[in-house]
């Protein structure tokens, strides 16, 4: 159930991306009203991802135990989770994130990378070294751009690789993940992915 609080809270957060949210939803963009307020009473229950990085339905199967009482899992993830070290979505790990970084007590894991992530410096998990992933595809990536987003929208078609420690087109082999996503949404791109498949 939407209310005014889960928008306050997420609205302070910075972790609801409008412009992600309008790409994957265009008929939120054809309503013409406020994407938040659309997530808040309607797209966290649908499953709707307010980042690239926030997964609601995987996080409620996951940690709400399928989400009976209707509570919007990025607001229980912005209260508890991240606190409790629990991942947003299978790729994202914010205990990992904030050794890693030394981030400074208090600081959001996620709010850090989803500020910082087009600056190249920054993985949003262990498996993935981005000095490896830029020295292979940096050129075509481009400068100030997310380097893992470009391994979930391509890395799925092509068995990129995301550090020399893993053989993506070999995983993908050895574990049967198909090659042809359904769509050109990000969830179906990520179905495909070698990458994805091992952090679930």
């Amino acid at each position: 159930m939407a209310t005014s609080k889960d928008y306050d809270v997420i609205a302070r957060s910075g972790l609801f991306d409008v412009n992600h949210y309008l790409l994957e939803s265009p008929d939120v963009v054809a309503d013409g009203g406020d994407p938040l307020e659309h997530f808040c009473r309607f797209g966290a229950r649908e499953g709707r991802r307010p980042n690239l990085y926030c997964d609601p339905a995987w996080y409620a199967a996951l940690y709400l135990d399928g989400n009976p009482a209707g509570v919007n899992p990025l607001c229980h993830y912005i209260r508890v989770g991240e606190r409790s070290g629990l991942r947003p979505i299978s790729y994202f790990e914010p205990s990992w994130y904030i050794r890693t970084y030394g981030l400074r007590p208090g600081t959001s894991a996620l709010s850090h990378y989803l500020t910082h992530r087009r600056s190249q410096r920054y993985a949003p998990n262990a498996l993935f070294d981005i000095a490896h992933y830029l020295d292979r595809y940096g050129a075509e990536i481009g400068r100030n751009r997310d380097a893992f987003a470009h391994l979930l929208r391509h890395g799925g078609r092509r068995d990129l690789d995301p550090s020399a420690s893993f053989d993506a087109a070999a995983y993908r082999v050895r574990h049967g993940v198909s090659a042809r996503p359904a769509s050109a949404l990000v969830a179906d791109q990520e179905a495909c992915n070698p990458v994805v498949h091992r952090l679930k």
